[in-house]
């Protein structure tokens, strides 16, 4: 079985991904915040990583770039997930090393 770490501060967010993969091959583990998220790394050792980008403490670029600075976690693909009203910095982005963006609200199957 596949682990995805979702670190985001909705729980409505945690509850819709928790449901989308609830009948697939996944565990997922539900954080509300980058530096949970940082902190549970080891112990979940997971295989895809979707992180807020505004979160409290460690947002979801910060959690890209930490995942991507350490060597036991760079082939993990690290998606950002972001409002339909926030905008997206396109340096911040790239600095993080994030494999890409969805943007919220999504239908569970994009996910």
């Amino acid at each position: 079985m596949r682990t995805l770490l979702l670190a985001d501060d909705s729980i409505t967010i945690q509850r819709v991904i928790a449901l989308t993969f609830a009948n697939e091959e996944f565990h997922v583990v539900a954080v509300s915040d980058g530096q949970q998220a940082i902190d549970k790394l080891a112990s979940v050792r997971p295989d895809i990583v979707l992180a807020g980008t505004t979160m409290p403490n460690v947002d979801g670029y910060d959690l890209a770039r930490y995942v991507r600075s350490q060597a036991a976690w760079t082939h993990v693909p690290v998606l950002l997930l972001t409002g339909a009203f926030e905008t997206v910095d396109p340096a911040r982005l790239e600095a993080s090393g994030a494999s890409g963006i969805l943007e919220k609200p999504f239908e569970p199957t994009t996910v």
